[in-house]
């Protein structure tokens, strides 16, 4: 039975906490032991002395939590001030979006641990049931603050996305029909935007388009893409390829034809980004300008509404938490258990060593670029 630590992110503008108390309080009740570095909570709005009233333990440093824990349980993955604390008995449990970062992959593989990737746990159906209420939560959040970045006093071209009487209606594209893509278009949709959809996925597309009849869906190719882009208002990148860098579906030339003050956000920068070009921003440093487009590229974007977020995040993931913590590790392949299963196909390093298919892929092209 491994115990549980919980650290305290360190990633700029991180708010999130993994497990919210009342989560804690269940893996407690089942008999495993948890601790908390002390104030990891509290930009959720959670203090260290409700954690402590459902019994979980307060360490007072990063340090001590690492030493006190073999399962780790982050948010986002882990920063040069977590690497020096990780060992090869840690077991990792969190966002990781390893296929954008080589490099942490060969850290991660040297210091020998096991890292499962929360965004690669799979459903029956193939769904992603820990990514999705994170890509909830950023396809929401990338309507309102394309919306505001639109704004002339940020910088955009003026635009009310949902227009007024004698007024145009403001022109938005979203590239992908997935969990945070449909969650965008619902936004942009309630504030009256013009929305086209595009997406290689004819089902998506068409589910989207029932929901929301208002809207324009597309199959996507890239003829259609600069077509719309280098017109529209405000930009969503929501491209998904589970496991893999985001596709590149804007190109830089596209961008170039766009608008003055238009905007582009990105929530495909966790896998690399969907937009050619384009950098991480973060909380401090939101946004940018380049060809006189806004451009917008947060990698955690759901921790601006740290409590929210936490609370999805810490629902979703407790029942993964309670079988990996109570689950011999080395039978959990073998387990009549949905999330054993599911846990045991995500991992994506096994004690230094690199056991997922896509990353497997992806480092052979790394060493190929190389030769």
């Amino acid at each position: 039975m491994m115990k549980i630590g919980i650290p305290q992110e360190v990633m700029t503008g991180e708010g999130r906490v993994a497990l919210i108390p009342e989560a804690c309080e269940s893996l407690i009740k089942a008999g495993y032991s948890v601790c908390l570095q002390r104030h990891a909570g509290e930009n959720s709005g959670y203090s260290d002395l409700e954690y402590e009233n459902c019994g979980v333990e307060i360490v007072a440093t990063a340090e001590q939590l690492y030493q006190s824990a073999q399962l780790i349980i982050k948010v986002k993955q882990p920063l040069d001030q977590d690497i020096g604390y990780l060992t090869n008995r840690h077991v990792l449990f969190s966002y990781l979006h390893l296929a954008a970062d080589l490099g942490l992959i060969h850290t991660l593989c040297d210091i020998g641990l096991t890292a499962i990737p929360f965004e690669s746990i799979a459903d029956n159906n193939g769904a992603l049931p820990l990514l999705a209420p994170m890509s909830q939560v950023a396809g929401r959040i990338a309507a309102i603050r394309g919306a505001s970045l639109l704004f002339t006093n940020r910088g955009g071209r003026g635009v009310l996305l949902g227009g007024v009487d004698g007024a145009d209606t403001g022109r938005v594209v979203v590239l992908g029909a997935g969990v945070a893509g449909s969650h965008a278009v619902a936004v942009l949709a309630a504030l009256g935007a013009k929305v086209d959809v595009l997406d290689l996925d004819a089902k998506k597309l068409e589910s989207l388009k029932r929901l929301h009849p208002m809207i324009e869906t597309h199959l996507s190719d890239a003829q259609r893409v600069e077509t719309l882009c280098q017109d529209a208002d405000l930009v969503v990148g929501a491209v998904l390829l589970a496991g893999r860098r985001a596709p590149v579906v804007l190109k830089r030339s596209v961008v170039k034809q766009m608008n003055a003050g238009s905007v582009i956000v990105d929530i495909a920068i966790d896998q690399g980004g969907c937009v050619e070009g384009i950098r991480s921003t973060s909380s401090e440093e939101l946004c940018y300008v380049d060809n006189g487009v806004i451009h917008s590229a947060v990698p955690n974007m759901p921790a601006a509404v740290a409590r929210t977020a936490s609370q999805s995040l810490s629902s979703a993931i407790l029942p993964y938490v309670l079988t990996l913590a109570g689950t011999d590790f080395d039978q959990l392949g073998q387990s009549d258990s949905v999330q054993a299963r599911a846990i045991h196909a995500a991992i994506a390093i096994h004690r230094g060593e690199v056991v997922d298919e896509i990353l497997q892929q992806e480092l052979a092209v790394e060493e190929s670029l190389l030769i």
